[in-house]
């Protein structure tokens, strides 16, 4: 698929990627069955690091549903971010490249989390910040790639996913949590 070579390219910090994605309506929503990957990636590291004291099936489906409306959420975000400023002819490239990038990110997240849970909490600590900051700059970057917009315009969007996955993990987490007790 196109939109996973392109993010793979933009990955590797190289603009010409974007290129490679089919801006195109009927791409994007073929670009929807990326969230297959993405939600099994979720799942397998749900089993690797699951919480204290909550039934795995529970937190799993949970944590899906969760990654699911952050997801869509986010798309609806932006779609309504585009529209509102006359840039909405760019939102079917922004969301084939989002899918595809969130495959990416969701491998190199699995990787981290395998490694982490082998090293020491200082270790694993240096790489949980290391990936947060790569996730972050590779959001932004594929960001302004896809929308050929500003690096602040990126910034405030990128801000927005972050504030987004904050309320609805963290609400997906307190439920998890008030279910174990």
């Amino acid at each position: 698929m196109n939109a996973l070579k392109g993010a793979l390219r933009l990955a590797a910090l190289d603009a010409r990627g974007i290129a490679l994605i089919d801006p195109s309506a009927a791409a994007a929503w073929r670009s929807l069955v990326l969230l297959v990957p993405v939600l099994l990636i979720q799942g397998m590291v749900d089993l690797m690091a699951p919480p204290a004291n909550v039934d795995t099936q529970s937190n799993m489906l949970l944590s899906a549903m969760a990654t699911l409306v952050q997801m869509t959420g986010y798309l609806l975000a932006v779609s309504k971010v585009l529209e509102g400023t006359g840039r909405g002819e760019r939102f079917a490239l922004f969301m084939s490249t989002y899918n595809g990038c969130s495959v990416i990110s969701s491998v190199v997240y699995a990787l981290a989390i395998t490694l982490a849970l082998q090293a020491s909490d200082a270790v694993a600590g240096g790489i949980a910040f290391g990936l947060m900051c790569w996730g972050l700059f590779y959001s932004w970057f594929s960001t302004r790639a896809a929308l050929d917009c500003p690096g602040t315009t990126a910034v405030g969007l990128v801000m927005l996913e972050v504030l987004i996955a904050i309320l609805v993990q963290g609400t997906a987490l307190q439920l998890v949590m008030a279910a174990g007790k």
